[in-house]
């Protein structure tokens, strides 16, 4: 193997979260840009979808909703459509068990700062968005950030 081969930065599920930082829990540093994730998942089985169907037995749709947009990071209208079809497998006649046990299909969407180089080239899922400047208000106690997508991300969008 040559030089370059061994020193190549493998980015797994053991060290994502050294390399990718959720928008949500982390704040930009200086040289990070954003990165969008975007891709077809699936919302199985698991405490998670029991949650989701004891707020929909509890006509609290729209908190059934913002978990889906804001935790498991459905996409929009995707986190709707996904919500009403768990609703209409209920009405027709399904138990909790049997919607919890069924696959219901979604786009995730998740943003992350990170390093030019961590994010994948070529890849679909992946769209870098510049962050041109960066700054802290310290009035609002938030950042303010301004952003330019780049040109492949605007035709993908």
């Amino acid at each position: 193997m040559s030089e370059t081969e061994t020193d190549e930065l493998v980015i797994d599920s053991s060290n994502f979260n050294e390399h990718f930082f959720d928008v949500r829990k982390f704040g930009p540093k200086d040289g990070q840009i954003m990165a969008r994730f975007r891709a077809p998942a699936v919302f199985g089985s698991g405490l998670q979808k029991q949650d989701i169907i004891a707020l929909l037995k509890k006509d609290k749709a729209t908190q059934a909703a913002m978990v889906m947009r804001k935790i498991h990071l459905a996409k929009e209208p995707d986190c709707y459509r996904l919500l009403a079809e768990m609703c209409d497998d209920l009405i027709s006649g399904m138990t909790d068990e049997e919607v919890e046990a069924k696959e219901y299909e979604f786009i995730l969407e998740a943003f992350y700062y990170t390093k030019r180089e961590n994010v994948p080239q070529d890849d679909p899922h992946w769209v870098t968005i510049e962050l041109s400047t960066v700054a802290y208000d310290e009035e609002t106690k938030t950042f303010k950030v301004s952003i330019d997508l780049d040109k492949e991300a605007a035709k993908n969008s």
